[in-house]
């Protein structure tokens, strides 16, 4: 992980420089950077190959599929809008969030229940999406 540090430095008239830590905090790397590949219950996330598998079988997905997916799973649980997903899928200001992304997530469930009954990408009603890790089978 990166920390990012905000510090205050000021510089008296005399010209001594004094700086203070005012805050710092971590910032996470993307999963694509960082070369973790993500393990669910079954389905593993390659962001470095861009290969999604379940049960080690190879599912084919579009890039845009694969990093909707990859977005949600990096973290589990967490609900993200769909101009959330958007912004940082298609790196655009959202323009037709619920047709872009609703069309996406359709697609990616309809490739995960060919191989599985899990629904990892659950619908929350009136804000977005999220990942869950669903044990068993």
């Amino acid at each position: 992980m990166d920390k990012v540090e905000i510090i205050l430095r000021t510089t008296t008239s005399s010209g001594k420089v004094t700086e203070q830590l005012l805050t710092e905090f971590n910032i996470r790397q993307p999963a694509s950077e960082a070369g973790i590949i993500l393990q669910f219950s079954g389905l593993s996330i390659d962001p470095i190959q861009y290969q999604i598998s379940y049960q080690g079988k190879l599912l084919q997905m579009t890039t845009y599929e694969f990093q909707v997916l990859a977005y949600l799973a990096y973290d589990p649980g967490k609900v993200f809008t769909k101009e959330q997903i958007y912004q940082n899928v298609w790196k655009q200001e959202p323009a037709d969030t619920d047709n872009a992304v609703c069309c996406i997530i359709s697609s990616i469930r309809r490739k995960l229940r060919k191989v599985t009954a899990k629904e990892y990408i659950q619908t929350v009603w009136g804000t977005g999406y999220k990942f869950v890790d669903i044990p068993g089978e």
